[in-house]
């Protein structure tokens, strides 16, 4: 089947930045790549809780949102008043759309509520608020059921909730694993990272992203680095004050000296900090569901550019690095920072095979290979439009 109309997609969503969101980028990309007749808009709820209008750099239109709740409420609480009335505020401009393309958990009011639309729920994560307690599960169901596709961060939450018997119908369900994409890579150099091939000058160092809360094994992460003679880190992202003050307590100027701390970089700048460094480590503790089923992102692209692993006992990264010799996952969830410093001895020693596991068979892990479910998830939303 072919979908020879012009069809217009809503895509609503709660993000930190547009520009920072590879996964929503790449979606978009990729299904125009494919149906150069379908348009989208973004309507988005940002950090900055005010309402404007923009296009991203790669040439989609998005409306930002402003919601009264999100200054009456603090961040992460009343999620049912904040979804209801960023549903409220864009309803009847979704009404000029053939589908609505909604990105996690804080659009579930529009599955719930929206009448007559092809609904595409894109779970970014876990829809852990509604998971534990039976009449929310019962509810979940019910948005599930509501919704023409529904997508997940991997096959393993997939799994999962099946497992919880809230999926009635899996063949409407897809796994679209967020690998990455690096056609598109900035070649321009900003000061920051001149400053950081200056601060590194030549030293082996280890590519840290994302370690912005305990939960991502921040401060095991940074100290098994610096208790292995020899390497340093980059940290780019957020980083976790709590970790950052017990590690100035303990190492001094020592931190400084073998820790860069790079701050927010662009998407499309990351690559040029992964490439500069030998290795990378993404570990996720087993304190939730969506911690133990997280594949990171920067896993894939550490793995695309050549760098060996070294990550924890969760299964879906497991999987890969054990399926594919890509490096070492230990018997641990980044707990433990002697198991940690154990891996990372691991990952030193059988470097080079590791390293030529990673060349040989990284090219299972690219986005566009994705692409024939992409036309699969397009023609089941719009299966019943065609003459």
């Amino acid at each position: 089947m072919s979908l020879n109309n012009n069809y217009k997609v809503a895509l609503v969503i709660k993000t930190d930045g547009l520009e920072y969101d590879d996964r929503v980028r790449k979606e978009i990309l990729t299904i125009q790549k494919l149906f150069p007749n379908i348009s989208f808009k973004i309507f988005v709820m940002l950090p900055e809780n005010r309402a404007y209008e923009g296009v991203t750099s790669y040439g989609i239109p998005y409306r930002v949102v402003y919601l009264k709740t999100r200054d009456k409420y603090p961040s992460a609480k009343k999620l049912l008043h904040k979804s209801y009335e960023f549903y409220k505020v864009i309803k009847d401009e979704l009404k000029q759309y053939d589908a609505i393309w909604c990105g996690d958990i804080h659009c579930f009011m529009i599955p719930l509520l929206v009448k007559s639309k092809r609904i595409l729920w894109d779970l970014h994560e876990l829809p852990n608020k509604f998971i534990g307690s039976r009449v929310r599960e019962y509810l979940l169901k019910y948005i599930l059921d509501r919704c023409r596709v529904v997508v997940h961060a991997n096959p393993q939450r997939c799994e999962y909730m099946a497992k919880l018997g809230l999926i009635s119908d899996i063949t409407k369900h897809y796994a679209i694993r967020n690998y990455p994409n690096f056609d598109d890579v900035d070649h321009e150099y900003d000061d920051i990272y001149k400053d950081f091939i200056r601060w590194k000058n030549n030293r082996r160092c280890v590519y840290l992203q994302g370690l912005n809360n305990d939960g991502r094994a921040a401060y095991e992460s940074v100290k098994t680095v610096l208790d292995t003679d020899d390497l340093v880190a980059v940290v780019v992202g957020s980083f976790d004050k709590k970790a950052k003050e017990l590690l100035e307590k303990e190492y001094a100027k020592g931190l400084e000296n073998r820790v860069f701390f790079a701050g927010r970089i662009p998407q499309l700048k990351l690559p040029q900090y992964v490439e500069a460094c030998f290795t990378t480590m993404v570990f996720y503790k087993n304190i939730r569901p969506n911690n133990y089923y997280c594949e990171a992102n920067r896993f894939y692209q550490s793995v695309i550019i050549g760098l060996p692993v070294l990550v924890g006992s969760n299964p879906p990264m497991k999987e890969i690095v054990e399926k594919f010799g890509f490096g070492v996952s230990i018997d641990d969830d980044g707990s433990s920072v002697d198991k940690m410093k154990e891996g990372l001895d691991r990952l030193l020693v059988n470097y080079d095979n590791y390293k030529e596991n990673v060349i040989k068979h990284r090219h299972h892990l690219v986005w566009d290979q994705q692409e024939p479910m992409f036309r699969q998830i397009i023609e089941k939303l719009f299966n019943d439009v065609e003459d």
